[in-house]
């Protein structure tokens, strides 16, 4: 649609000021034949960056033993990446971390495959630039935080929490064995996006967070490459199911 903005200058005793007076507006259909063809001197310049990248994404860092699958409430590569997020900011940060938690559509991929990973399988799974931070946050936040995990029906966390789910609120909450209090303070592993308020985590907006300076992302990758170095495989350590949805 081309718009056609017609203004009229009204002049003041002080400055002259622009008003939008009318617009016209108009359709123009353009034919599959006037569409240009490709320009072969730009194909031939992005060329060598194009190989360049595609190299570098068919990189292969890592291996699975199997598929691992995003799933609700609970999964493989949920638990998979939020052990991860736990275990880094733990080291980051040099101190305890309670659990960690990820947004569920934060990963964008349905599954890691079976076999060979790449790095373009990292980054088609985490492809934003999501900061790895820790928050520092009341068993009442926690109790929120479980409650939107549940609305979501269910999202990536680490080992030490886990709950169960009913008529879409969260109960029996446990952090690390114990049942949570709320008037204890519990310290948490996420993303930056979560920490400021993102899919509705609004209560983690009035908390400070600590800063690890390190993308998720490159967390996930570190681990892989780490993995390898020692001949082992990215895998579902099998701890089992940390979310649950009961009956209604």
């Amino acid at each position: 649609m081309l718009t056609f903005l017609a203004l009229v200058l009204l002049g003041s005793s002080c400055s002259k000021v622009q008003h939008l007076a009318f617009y016209e507006s108009s359709n123009i259909v353009i034919s599959q034949d006037a569409i240009f063809g490709k320009d072969s001197a730009m194909l031939a310049f992005i060329e060598p960056f194009r190989m360049e990248m595609e190299a570098q994404m068919n990189e292969v860092i890592g291996h699975t033993t199997n598929e691992l699958l995003r799933k609700q409430p609970d999964g493989p590569l949920n638990r998979v990446v939020a052990d991860i997020i736990h275990d880094y900011a733990e080291s980051a940060v040099e101190k305890d971390i309670d659990f960690a938690v990820q947004n569920y559509f934060g990963l964008r991929v349905n599954s890691l495959p079976e076999g060979p990973l790449t790095l373009g399988h990292l980054y088609e799974l985490m492809p934003f630039e999501n900061y790895l931070v820790v928050l520092e946050v009341s068993g009442h936040v926690v109790q929120e935080l479980c409650d939107l995990i549940a609305s979501f029906d269910g999202w990536p966390i680490s080992h030490g929490l886990s709950f169960r789910i009913k008529n879409g609120n969260a109960h029996s909450i446990m952090i690390r064995g114990r049942e949570i209090d709320p008037n204890k303070t519990y310290r948490i592993a996420t993303n930056d996006y979560l920490a400021n308020g993102g899919d509705n985590a609004l209560f983690f907006r009035d908390y400070p967070q600590i800063s690890t300076g390190l993308l998720i992302r490159d967390v996930m990758i570190d681990h892989i490459r780490t993995l390898s170095l020692k001949n082992e495989y990215l895998m579902d350590l099998g701890r089992g199911n940390r979310i649950h949805i009961d009956a209604p």
